[in-house]
């Protein structure tokens, strides 16, 4: 089964908890996984950037996608905040696991 898996940084704990929890809540993500401490390098507004910031791995449905982007848009701190969506294939169990928490 093909579920959704949206890559999201985020700059601390706080604003990584804050999106997980609203997105399980909202029933907009079955499940957030939420990497701490990792190191992106990347460019912004001309300058070569390094911040330590927190991974978060979300998993929702084609169903979901654009609802969650458009209510992390809410909530998060950046400008542009990373929004990588990959298709991922699941077991059965585990796919229908995530259907069935999505459903309202």
């Amino acid at each position: 089964m093909t579920i959704k898996l949206v890559l999201c940084t985020t700059p601390d704990e706080k604003t990584a908890q804050l999106i997980a929890s609203t997105l399980v809540k909202d029933k907009l993500a079955a499940c957030v996984n939420i990497i701490k401490g990792i190191e992106s390098v990347y460019e912004w507004q001309g300058k070569v950037e390094t911040d330590v910031e927190c991974q978060l791995l979300i998993k929702t449905n084609t169903q979901h996608v654009l609802q969650a982007f458009d209510r992390v848009s809410e909530l998060h701190p950046y400008d542009v905040p990373e929004w990588l969506e990959l298709n991922a294939e699941a077991s059965s169990a585990y796919g229908q696991w995530l259907q069935n928490t999505l459903q309202r």
